[in-house]
């Protein structure tokens, strides 16, 4: 007999809102509230629809969870789409989870300090070692940007949503992100230092996170992140096999 696997479905996606400097990639969105993209968010809620999750997880602190949960249930009783953040977890997920008939949404993110290097310690080291690489990176991110910006200005959300789920654009992602693990020299290697205690640890607190949600073995969870964490979850679950991975491509 075979076993059922709970179901996940990682859907990366481009910020909607401003989100400060936190993230290595960032674009200029368009007006999220505009009636062409609330036509065309419309549309990317009814594909995802067809995925029927159980429980939707967002890139929200799971220690600020009160917080999300009002903000949820403000929206799920006045059911104000004027009133709903430009930020992919309101725009997407509250939609979501209210035409499903939600109580509430799972925020899994972990994002503190612990020690180790800050992102921009690790550029400049890596700048000052190897000029070249470092020259390589900024031309791999920019051309990353350009292209997500241009899809921005041009291409629905569905599109844009597509684009970045593609794991051919993924695993570019993921490429880069790998040579920062080159930025040592002799016995100090701080490129490693920021993967493992921030990068690395994150994406797998995430994924206990998301783990610890799972109830029953026919559960379907949907979660909803930046797209630069979908090439990290996407394997950490196929490698745990102990869930059936969707591909968004399925549902978009």
């Amino acid at each position: 007999m075979v076993k059922v696997k709970p179901s996940v479905l990682i859907l990366g996606t481009f910020h909607m809102g401003e989100r400060g400097n936190r993230d290595i990639y960032k674009q200029d969105t368009r007006d999220m509230k505009a009636k062409k993209q609330q036509d065309e968010m419309e549309e990317v809620v009814e594909c995802i629809k067809l995925f029927n999750p159980t429980k939707i997880a967002v890139e929200f602190e799971s220690i600020r969870a009160d917080l999300l949960d009002s903000q949820y249930n403000d929206y799920a009783k006045q059911g104000i789409k004027d009133e709903l953040e430009s930020d992919e977890i309101h725009q997407i997920g509250f939609r979501l989870a209210k035409e499903l008939g939600h109580d509430k949404l799972f925020p899994v993110d972990w994002n503190r300090p612990v020690g180790g290097v800050p992102l921009g310690y690790v550029y400049d080291f890596l700048k000052e070692i190897d000029r070249e690489l470092y020259d390589q990176v900024i031309e791999e991110g920019d051309r990353h940007n350009e292209s997500v910006q241009s899809l921005l200005e041009t291409k629905t959300v569905r599109e844009v949503l597509i684009y970045l789920n593609d794991p051919r654009n993924t695993k570019k992602q993921q490429e880069t992100y790998m040579k920062f693990a080159l930025a040592a020299y002799e016995d100090f290697y701080v490129g490693i230092d920021w993967l493992t205690n921030y990068w690395y640890r994150r994406n797998l607190i995430i994924f206990a996170n998301i783990k610890r949600l799972v109830q029953k073995s026919d559960e379907r969870i949907l979660v909803i992140y930046g797209a630069g964490h979908k090439y990290l979850l996407d394997n950490f679950f196929n490698e745990s096999a102990l869930f059936h991975v969707h591909e968004v491509s399925d549902y978009l």
